[in-house]
Protein backbone atom coordinates (compact mmCIF):
# COMPACT_ATOMS: atom_id res chain seq x y z
CA UNK A 1 0.00 0.00 0.00
CA UNK A 2 1.51 3.41 -1.01
CA UNK A 3 1.98 5.74 1.91
CA UNK A 4 -0.67 8.57 2.74
CA UNK A 5 -1.42 12.00 2.58
CA UNK A 6 -3.65 14.38 4.33
CA UNK A 7 -7.16 15.21 2.70
CA UNK A 8 -8.91 16.39 5.10
CA UNK A 9 -8.67 17.79 8.52
CA UNK A 10 -11.60 18.29 11.15
CA UNK A 11 -12.87 18.41 14.44
CA UNK A 12 -12.41 14.99 15.01
CA UNK A 13 -9.24 14.53 13.16
CA UNK A 14 -7.23 14.09 9.87
CA UNK A 15 -8.54 11.82 7.00
CA UNK A 16 -6.04 10.40 5.04
CA UNK A 17 -5.58 8.31 1.32
CA UNK A 18 -3.42 7.73 -1.33
CA UNK A 19 -4.21 8.31 -4.79
CA UNK A 20 -6.26 5.03 -5.00
CA UNK A 21 -7.86 3.04 -2.35
CA UNK A 22 -9.52 3.40 0.56
CA UNK A 23 -9.74 6.90 3.04
CA UNK A 24 -8.85 6.45 6.37
CA UNK A 25 -10.25 8.83 9.05
CA UNK A 26 -7.67 9.18 11.86
CA UNK A 27 -9.05 9.92 16.10
CA UNK A 28 -6.38 12.43 16.62
CA UNK A 29 -8.45 15.86 16.67
CA UNK A 30 -10.78 16.57 19.58
CA UNK A 31 -10.91 14.28 22.39
CA UNK A 32 -14.53 15.77 22.95
CA UNK A 33 -15.34 13.72 19.69
CA UNK A 34 -15.71 10.38 18.98
CA UNK A 35 -14.66 7.77 15.73
CA UNK A 36 -16.49 5.15 17.74
CA UNK A 37 -19.87 6.86 17.64
CA UNK A 38 -19.07 8.00 13.71
CA UNK A 39 -18.51 4.45 12.44
CA UNK A 40 -21.49 3.41 14.41
CA UNK A 41 -24.42 5.47 12.85
CA UNK A 42 -22.84 5.83 9.47
CA UNK A 43 -23.34 1.88 10.00
CA UNK A 44 -26.81 2.43 10.67
CA UNK A 45 -27.45 5.52 7.91
CA UNK A 46 -26.56 2.56 5.28
CA UNK A 47 -28.32 0.11 6.83
CA UNK A 48 -31.32 2.69 6.82
CA UNK A 49 -30.74 3.61 3.00
CA UNK A 50 -30.80 -0.15 2.57
CA UNK A 51 -34.04 -1.33 4.14
CA UNK A 52 -35.93 2.04 2.54
CA UNK A 53 -34.73 1.27 -0.57
CA UNK A 54 -35.61 -2.48 -0.45
CA UNK A 55 -38.92 -2.30 1.31
CA UNK A 56 -40.23 0.52 -0.98
CA UNK A 57 -38.22 0.33 -4.28
CA UNK A 58 -40.50 3.80 -5.41
CA UNK A 59 -38.42 5.64 -3.05
CA UNK A 60 -34.96 6.01 -4.97
CA UNK A 61 -32.65 7.95 -2.62
CA UNK A 62 -30.16 9.64 -5.27
CA UNK A 63 -27.78 10.40 -1.74
CA UNK A 64 -24.37 8.50 -1.98
CA UNK A 65 -23.26 7.44 1.23
CA UNK A 66 -19.54 6.10 1.27
CA UNK A 67 -18.86 2.38 2.51
CA UNK A 68 -17.71 1.97 5.68
CA UNK A 69 -15.07 -1.11 6.09
CA UNK A 70 -13.42 -1.36 9.12
CA UNK A 71 -12.64 0.44 12.73
CA UNK A 72 -9.22 0.04 13.19
CA UNK A 73 -8.28 -0.19 17.08
CA UNK A 74 -4.92 0.77 18.66
CA UNK A 75 -4.28 -2.80 19.75
CA UNK A 76 -5.60 -4.26 16.46
CA UNK A 77 -1.50 -4.83 17.05
CA UNK A 78 -1.38 -7.16 13.69
CA UNK A 79 -2.87 -4.53 11.67
CA UNK A 80 -0.69 -1.91 12.72
CA UNK A 81 2.71 -3.69 11.97
CA UNK A 82 1.22 -4.71 8.46
CA UNK A 83 -0.10 -1.35 7.36
CA UNK A 84 2.09 1.50 10.31
CA UNK A 85 4.60 2.49 7.55
CA UNK A 86 1.60 4.15 5.24
CA UNK A 87 1.52 6.65 7.61
CA UNK A 88 4.51 8.94 7.83
CA UNK A 89 6.96 9.00 10.92
CA UNK A 90 5.63 10.16 14.03
CA UNK A 91 2.16 9.15 13.69
CA UNK A 92 1.15 6.25 16.21
CA UNK A 93 -1.32 4.10 16.74
CA UNK A 94 -4.94 5.49 17.55
CA UNK A 95 -8.60 4.87 16.90
CA UNK A 96 -9.26 5.01 13.30
CA UNK A 97 -12.38 4.42 10.44
CA UNK A 98 -11.62 3.02 7.26
CA UNK A 99 -13.72 3.28 4.65
CA UNK A 100 -14.45 4.25 0.94
CA UNK A 101 -12.64 7.44 -0.50
CA UNK A 102 -15.03 10.23 -1.90
CA UNK A 103 -13.35 10.89 -5.12
CA UNK A 104 -12.25 14.52 -6.28
CA UNK A 105 -13.42 17.13 -8.82
CA UNK A 106 -11.64 17.03 -11.58
CA UNK A 107 -9.25 19.89 -13.36
CA UNK A 108 -11.57 21.57 -15.21
CA UNK A 109 -14.17 22.06 -12.25
CA UNK A 110 -11.58 23.24 -10.21
CA UNK A 111 -10.11 26.15 -12.90
CA UNK A 112 -13.67 26.77 -13.03
CA UNK A 113 -13.98 27.69 -9.23
CA UNK A 114 -10.54 29.32 -8.93
CA UNK A 115 -11.44 31.63 -12.10
CA UNK A 116 -14.90 32.86 -11.02
CA UNK A 117 -14.32 32.86 -7.25
CA UNK A 118 -10.40 32.86 -6.01
CA UNK A 119 -9.39 36.37 -5.30
CA UNK A 120 -6.76 37.64 -8.19
CA UNK A 121 -3.64 37.97 -6.89
CA UNK A 122 -3.58 33.90 -5.37
CA UNK A 123 -5.35 32.29 -8.39
CA UNK A 124 -2.07 30.40 -9.49
CA UNK A 125 -1.08 30.00 -6.15
CA UNK A 126 -4.37 28.18 -5.76
CA UNK A 127 -3.71 26.00 -9.15
CA UNK A 128 -0.53 24.88 -8.15
CA UNK A 129 -1.68 23.81 -4.79
CA UNK A 130 -1.31 19.80 -3.91
CA UNK A 131 -3.77 20.51 -0.94
CA UNK A 132 -6.32 21.91 -3.22
CA UNK A 133 -6.02 19.14 -5.91
CA UNK A 134 -8.76 17.42 -3.01
CA UNK A 135 -11.55 19.37 -3.91
CA UNK A 136 -15.12 18.37 -2.44
CA UNK A 137 -18.20 20.99 -2.48
CA UNK A 138 -20.07 21.95 0.21
CA UNK A 139 -23.83 23.14 -1.33
CA UNK A 140 -24.69 25.90 0.76
CA UNK A 141 -28.52 26.35 -0.23
CA UNK A 142 -29.39 27.63 3.13
CA UNK A 143 -26.97 31.03 2.21
CA UNK A 144 -26.70 33.45 0.12
CA UNK A 145 -23.57 35.80 0.31
CA UNK A 146 -23.90 39.16 1.68
CA UNK A 147 -21.36 40.85 0.06
CA UNK A 148 -20.58 42.29 -2.91
CA UNK A 149 -17.66 41.97 -5.51
CA UNK A 150 -16.35 44.97 -4.16
CA UNK A 151 -15.95 43.81 -0.70
CA UNK A 152 -14.04 40.96 -1.34
CA UNK A 153 -11.02 43.62 -0.87
CA UNK A 154 -11.61 43.07 2.61
CA UNK A 155 -8.97 40.36 4.36
CA UNK A 156 -12.02 37.76 5.05
CA UNK A 157 -12.15 36.74 1.75
CA UNK A 158 -8.66 36.48 0.99
CA UNK A 159 -8.78 33.11 2.22
CA UNK A 160 -9.33 30.61 -0.42
CA UNK A 161 -9.44 26.91 -0.24
CA UNK A 162 -11.14 24.37 -2.57
CA UNK A 163 -10.98 21.55 0.14
CA UNK A 164 -14.74 21.51 0.97
CA UNK A 165 -15.05 24.51 -0.96
CA UNK A 166 -18.71 26.76 0.16
CA UNK A 167 -20.68 27.24 -2.40
CA UNK A 168 -23.28 29.22 -1.63
CA UNK A 169 -27.00 29.38 -3.82
CA UNK A 170 -26.15 32.32 -5.03
CA UNK A 171 -22.84 31.27 -6.76
CA UNK A 172 -24.55 28.46 -7.96
CA UNK A 173 -26.77 30.90 -9.86
CA UNK A 174 -23.38 33.29 -10.51
CA UNK A 175 -21.96 29.94 -12.67
CA UNK A 176 -25.19 29.12 -14.71
CA UNK A 177 -26.46 25.68 -12.78
CA UNK A 178 -30.10 25.54 -13.54
CA UNK A 179 -32.64 26.26 -11.21
CA UNK A 180 -33.48 22.68 -11.60
CA UNK A 181 -30.43 21.41 -10.68
CA UNK A 182 -30.46 23.29 -7.26
CA UNK A 183 -34.11 21.74 -6.39
CA UNK A 184 -32.87 18.85 -7.02
CA UNK A 185 -29.83 19.27 -4.60
CA UNK A 186 -32.38 20.64 -2.06
CA UNK A 187 -35.03 17.46 -2.80
CA UNK A 188 -31.74 15.01 -2.24
CA UNK A 189 -30.88 16.57 1.17
CA UNK A 190 -34.86 16.31 1.69
CA UNK A 191 -35.07 12.31 1.37
CA UNK A 192 -30.95 12.13 3.22
CA UNK A 193 -32.65 14.17 6.43
CA UNK A 194 -35.98 11.82 6.14
CA UNK A 195 -34.07 8.56 6.34
CA UNK A 196 -32.47 9.77 9.06
CA UNK A 197 -34.61 10.73 11.27
CA UNK A 198 -37.05 7.84 10.76
CA UNK A 199 -35.33 5.34 9.78
CA UNK A 200 -31.93 5.32 11.46
CA UNK A 201 -33.92 7.62 13.89
CA UNK A 202 -30.66 9.62 14.62
CA UNK A 203 -31.05 13.42 14.92
CA UNK A 204 -28.27 14.50 12.10
CA UNK A 205 -26.31 16.46 14.27
CA UNK A 206 -23.16 17.84 12.37
CA UNK A 207 -23.85 15.62 9.44
CA UNK A 208 -22.33 17.22 5.89
CA UNK A 209 -23.16 17.14 2.35
CA UNK A 210 -20.78 17.38 -0.32
CA UNK A 211 -21.04 17.24 -3.94
CA UNK A 212 -17.92 15.19 -5.63
CA UNK A 213 -17.86 12.78 -8.26
CA UNK A 214 -20.66 9.67 -8.31
CA UNK A 215 -19.63 6.93 -6.96
CA UNK A 216 -21.07 5.06 -9.82
CA UNK A 217 -24.14 5.75 -12.94
CA UNK A 218 -27.03 6.07 -10.93
CA UNK A 219 -27.87 9.45 -9.70
CA UNK A 220 -25.82 11.33 -11.67
CA UNK A 221 -26.21 15.21 -11.90
CA UNK A 222 -24.77 16.76 -15.03
CA UNK A 223 -24.17 20.11 -15.04
CA UNK A 224 -21.08 22.87 -15.73
CA UNK A 225 -19.58 21.16 -12.38
CA UNK A 226 -19.05 17.72 -14.15
CA UNK A 227 -21.08 14.50 -13.36
CA UNK A 228 -20.85 14.48 -9.81
CA UNK A 229 -23.75 13.30 -6.89
CA UNK A 230 -24.40 14.78 -3.41
CA UNK A 231 -22.70 12.23 -0.62
CA UNK A 232 -23.17 12.25 3.06
CA UNK A 233 -20.69 12.43 5.60
CA UNK A 234 -19.32 12.64 9.04
CA UNK A 235 -21.60 11.17 11.46
CA UNK A 236 -19.92 11.37 15.06
CA UNK A 237 -22.10 13.95 16.36
CA UNK A 238 -25.23 12.29 15.60
CA UNK A 239 -27.21 10.87 18.56
CA UNK A 240 -30.46 8.43 18.52
CA UNK A 241 -33.50 10.29 18.11
CA UNK A 242 -36.47 9.16 20.51
CA UNK A 243 -39.32 9.28 18.19
CA UNK A 244 -41.58 11.64 20.20
CA UNK A 245 -41.68 15.49 21.08
CA UNK A 246 -38.66 15.04 22.81
CA UNK A 247 -36.52 13.70 19.44
CA UNK A 248 -38.39 16.18 17.26
CA UNK A 249 -37.14 18.82 19.15
CA UNK A 250 -33.72 17.17 19.46
CA UNK A 251 -33.63 17.05 15.52
CA UNK A 252 -34.85 20.87 15.19
CA UNK A 253 -31.68 22.10 17.31
CA UNK A 254 -29.55 20.04 15.29
CA UNK A 255 -31.02 21.34 11.85
CA UNK A 256 -30.07 24.95 13.55
CA UNK A 257 -26.88 24.24 14.42
CA UNK A 258 -25.74 22.50 10.98
CA UNK A 259 -23.70 24.31 8.45
CA UNK A 260 -26.41 26.34 6.09
CA UNK A 261 -27.00 22.66 3.89
CA UNK A 262 -30.26 23.02 4.26
CA UNK A 263 -33.08 25.73 2.22
CA UNK A 264 -34.56 27.96 4.72
CA UNK A 265 -38.00 28.75 5.76
CA UNK A 266 -39.38 31.64 4.08
CA UNK A 267 -36.90 30.83 0.95
CA UNK A 268 -37.89 29.91 -2.71
CA UNK A 269 -36.34 26.66 -2.11
CA UNK A 270 -37.92 25.98 1.41
CA UNK A 271 -41.17 24.90 -0.19
CA UNK A 272 -38.94 21.78 -2.50
CA UNK A 273 -37.33 20.89 0.51
CA UNK A 274 -40.71 20.95 2.70
CA UNK A 275 -42.64 18.66 0.14
CA UNK A 276 -40.05 16.07 -0.76
CA UNK A 277 -38.79 15.89 4.02
CA UNK A 278 -42.80 15.22 4.20
CA UNK A 279 -43.23 12.92 1.09
CA UNK A 280 -40.30 10.98 1.92
CA UNK A 281 -40.85 10.91 5.60
CA UNK A 282 -44.53 9.13 5.00
CA UNK A 283 -42.59 6.53 3.16
CA UNK A 284 -40.54 5.84 6.04
CA UNK A 285 -42.94 6.12 8.78
CA UNK A 286 -45.06 3.27 6.27
CA UNK A 287 -41.66 0.80 7.26
CA UNK A 288 -43.16 0.73 10.65
CA UNK A 289 -45.80 -1.58 12.55
CA UNK A 290 -49.12 -0.30 12.39
CA UNK A 291 -49.34 0.40 15.97
CA UNK A 292 -46.24 2.65 16.02
CA UNK A 293 -46.86 4.27 12.53
CA UNK A 294 -50.00 5.76 14.18
CA UNK A 295 -48.10 7.42 16.77
CA UNK A 296 -45.15 8.27 14.05
CA UNK A 297 -47.29 9.81 11.70
CA UNK A 298 -47.71 13.15 13.11
CA UNK A 299 -44.36 13.81 14.15
CA UNK A 300 -42.50 14.92 10.32
CA UNK A 301 -44.88 17.70 9.90
CA UNK A 302 -43.95 18.22 13.81
CA UNK A 303 -40.61 18.93 12.48
CA UNK A 304 -41.45 21.07 9.72
CA UNK A 305 -43.12 23.05 11.71
CA UNK A 306 -41.38 24.12 15.08
CA UNK A 307 -38.42 24.01 11.86
CA UNK A 308 -40.56 27.07 10.28
CA UNK A 309 -41.30 28.59 13.87
CA UNK A 310 -38.02 28.77 15.07
CA UNK A 311 -37.24 30.56 10.83
CA UNK A 312 -39.68 32.78 11.83
CA UNK A 313 -38.27 34.31 14.81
Amino acid sequence: MNELKIIGRGACGTVWASETGPAYKREDGNPARSLTNDFMMHQRVLQSQRMLTNSIPSTQLAIQIPSCHNFIKPEDEEWWFQYHDIFPQGHTPCNMIESQRIPAFEESTRTLLIQKFCPEEIKQVIMDSEPDRDCLIRPYLGRRRTHTPSSQSSSRFRAFSLRNYPLHEDQMEELGISTDDIQHYARIMADALAMMHWVARIDASDVEFVLAPPNHNDHRIENLLGDHAMWLLDFDVCRDMSMDINGVEQAVKAFWRNDPFYPRPGKALWKIFREQYLSTSKDCVNLCRSEEKARLDSLPILFIELVEAQGTQ
